[in-house]
């Protein structure tokens, strides 16, 4: 039996990269999300960039951390958390970042530290 390989296994030269998803094809891919994800908290802005990266910006409430919490899990990511001093006093930084079929998904809140959220020191 003979076999012919396309790629040679052995050959270290690196695959060429993919070009990048118009605009177009990123909206259908977030709107593809949003359904998977209709079930979860949603997003009160979202940004779609070219850089293949899409943004969602969750309400400044405290309802907004376990939003993302259940962002990560569903997506397989983890959240971080960042104290800050934003315009209006301290405040703290929730983040989750995770990849949807070769889109970067970056979902975040700022949460007054008012909101119940311990004053950094």
């Amino acid at each position: 039996m003979t076999s012919i390989y396309i790629w040679d296994p052995n050959d270290r030269a690196a695959l060429p990269e993919l070009p990048p998803l118009p605009i177009g094809v990123l909206a259908v891919g977030t709107a593809d999300l949003l359904q998977q994800a209709a079930d979860l908290p949603q997003p009160i802005y979202i940004t779609i960039s070219d850089t293949q990266s899409v943004d969602f910006l969750f309400a400044s409430e405290q309802a907004s951390v376990r939003a993302l919490t259940r962002w990560a899990l569903r997506f397989g990511s983890v959240m971080t958390t960042q104290p800050l001093q934003g315009e209006n006093g301290p405040e703290t930084w929730c983040r989750t970042d995770f990849d949807y079929f070769g889109i970067t998904v970056s979902a975040y809140a700022h949460i007054p530290a008012g909101d119940g959220q311990p004053r950094p020191a």
